[in-house]
């Protein structure tokens, strides 16, 4: 014996149908999508959100912005908050800590190579999350 469907079912069975492929496609645009994100990006994403209220600060000093570095070795100075512990980066390489002295960061540069520099320092807490990263600082060594 056949069963009888009923004019609402097998409009329902078709509405669902349809729906189906449309499910199908946006899964696989969903998967297109690159799972890696840029080193910049995720880097952004680990900054601790400080409250508005919070004093937290970090900027290089020196050198000045455009500063021609001509020596063979320069001392950095970075002003920052007390809250932890503060790292430099040159052109985006690997973070080296600092040392702290009457009232700043220092990191005393040496055997650097001729070219165009972009200096970043980074406020780092006790338990290793970054607070605050500093604004870029461009000079150059000749």
């Amino acid at each position: 014996m056949a069963v009888k469907k009923s004019v609402k079912t097998v409009v329902a069975e078709k509405e669902v149908a349809k729906k189906k492929p449309v499910a199908k496609s946006a899964k696989k645009v969903i998967a297109k999508k690159p799972a890696v994100k840029k080193a910049e990006e995720k880097q952004q994403e680990s900054v601790i959100e400080i409250a508005p209220s919070s004093n937290a600060y970090v900027i290089v000093d020196h050198p000045c912005e455009k500063e021609i570095i001509s020596s063979s070795e320069y001392v950095i100075r970075i002003g920052a908050s007390m809250d932890g512990y503060v790292e430099i980066s040159f052109n985006d390489s690997e973070w080296q800590p600092c040392r702290f002295a009457a009232g700043y960061w220092w990191f005393d540069w040496k055997y650097y190579k001729p070219g165009n520099i972009k200096i970043c320092a980074r406020l780092v807490s006790n338990e290793g999350q970054i607070i605050k990263l500093s604004d870029l600082r461009k000079c150059k060594v000749v």
